[in-house]
């Protein structure tokens, strides 16, 4: 580990993450009328799963009397949907970058960026707060 807590550890990755794909997906912009040019993404990252294995088992509600409500959980559903276009149109000069999905990754990697800076914040403030009640 690089001697960061946890969570800030893991939001430095995903920060990380969010920048290279920045650079990836201006690199793809900036290429838009090379021919032959094929634009590149980086894997995605499971951000959700790196938080599962470093987080607390979830507590549920649990029936404690036999008129509770039983709940369901819908832990790990992931109501988006997966699908997406799987081939690239193809210019006559054989380029293969559609600008506006470019700017549509660019949008989504500045917004979960956005995010990411928030909760960062978040947690410095909250770390704060913990600290301070203790004087």
């Amino acid at each position: 580990m690089d001697g960061k807590p946890g969570i800030f550890s893991l939001l430095a990755k995903r920060m990380d993450w969010l920048g290279q794909r920045q650079k990836v997906l201006a690199q793809n912009i900036a290429n838009a009328d090379t021919p032959d040019f094929v634009p590149h993404d980086l894997k995605p990252q499971q951000f959700r799963r790196m938080v599962e294995r470093q987080a607390m088992p979830l507590m549920g509600p649990e029936t404690t009397q036999p008129g509770h409500i039983q709940t369901s959980s819908s832990r790990g559903v992931d109501l988006r949907s997966a699908e997406q276009k799987n081939g690239y149109e193809m210019a006559p000069s054989g380029n293969a970058v559609i600008i506006e999905e470019q700017l549509v990754k660019v949008a989504q990697t500045q917004n979960d960026y956005n995010a990411i800076t928030n909760l960062y914040r978040k947690q410095v403030a909250m770390m704060k707060m913990a600290l301070r009640g203790r004087q």
